[in-house]
């Protein structure tokens, strides 16, 4: 570890045995169990609102990890003013397994009971902000913007190179389909569930994904809160079944039984139903490839962003038809 991480943990009372580098933090071995150590770029109101969520779950049943804070009380640590850290538990476990049917049904279970339990309106006299999340009306019609311009930018060039000559095979088609998208987000009563999560306090995890769910045993925690938001907890199902269902080949079968997972804990509404299809329906693969495309060095794509496309395309058909037989039918059988 370098002298300002070093200098940072002089600041907690446990005593470090062992440290090594992992993704973005280091995993520390102290004598209180393991540790997470990272840089953090958010405020202390923000950790201590995150902090308040994970001890109301904790008291709710919910195994979720903890901020830990230093030998002041402060969740969030500063080192010569500019280097901001803070520190989090690390219960054990494995990620859920993308391929186990099983596990799969457990999460998505385990969602609906934690939004339940994440809908806590804060109080009329708080002057804390709301902590609310992005619309997802303005955020798909910036997208859409970014659409059209990447798609312009692509038809100007002479000479394409093989990711370009795919996209522009299909480009048209899949604008049309994020258009569309905009348009029934418009008509579904999206704003009216807006409004209801902010009135509500209806908080969402933000990054629900099977990298945050550890399994040990019988047992699931839910880590890595740092994305929550007070919005339309649909968000979360969105994109759980989303990287779930790209990487089982959107099986009809299969989402079906992740809704009804969900159902049996937290019954839809006609409204969500129609939002959750919007969301499973729009090509955001498509956007994340293109986006990074256009953002990056282009005169190089990485092969493994070829294959990516690829698959998307494959799948393509049998997204929209998976998005549209929810929308219709609710999955109700």
């Amino acid at each position: 570890m370098n002298e300002r991480d070093l200098q940072v943990l002089e600041q907690y009372s446990f005593a470090v045995n062992d440290a090594k580098r992992v993704r973005g933090a280091w995993l520390l071995d102290t004598d209180a169990g393991p540790k997470l150590l990272r840089e953090c770029s958010v405020s202390a109101g923000r950790l201590a609102r995150e902090q308040r969520l994970l001890v109301h779950l904790r008291e709710q049943g919910f195994s979720v990890d903890q901020l830990e804070p230093d030998s002041e009380g402060n969740l969030l640590s500063v080192y010569h003013e500019h280097f901001h850290y803070m520190v989090k538990e690390l219960p054990e476990g494995r990620e859920c397994d993308t391929r186990n049917e099983s596990e799969i049904l457990r999460a998505v279970s385990l969602l609906a009971r934690l939004h339940l339990a994440m809908r806590c309106p804060e109080p009329a006299n708080t002057e804390e902000p709301l902590f609310s999340g992005r619309g997802a009306l303005e955020e798909m019609q910036r997208h859409n913007r970014e659409l059209r311009k990447i798609y312009a930018f692509m038809k100007k060039k002479n000479r394409k190179n093989e990711f370009e000559t795919i996209c522009l095979s299909c480009f048209s088609g899949v604008l049309e389909e994020a258009e569309r998208a905009e348009k029934q987000l418009c008509d579904c009563g999206y704003g009216k569930l807006r409004a209801q999560a902010l009135a509500g306090g209806h908080f969402c995890h933000g990054e629900y994904t099977h990298h945050n769910i550890l399994i040990s045993g019988e047992k699931m925690t839910v880590v890595n809160f740092e994305k929550f938001a007070m919005n339309v907890q649909m968000d979360d199902l969105s994109f759980f079944m989303r990287k779930i269902l790209e990487k089982q080949d959107y099986d009809l079968r299969l989402g079906r039984k992740m809704l009804e997972a969900y159902e049996y804990e937290k019954p839809l509404s006609a409204s969500e139903r129609a939002y959750l299809s919007v969301c499973l329906g729009y090509p955001e693969k498509f956007r994340k490839l293109v986006n990074y495309y256009y953002n990056t060095n282009k005169a190089w794509i990485p092969g493994r962003h070829v294959e990516k496309l690829e698959k998307f395309l494959s799948q393509q058909e049998k997204r929209i038809s998976f998005s549209r037989e929810m929308g219709y039918t609710g999955f109700n059988i």
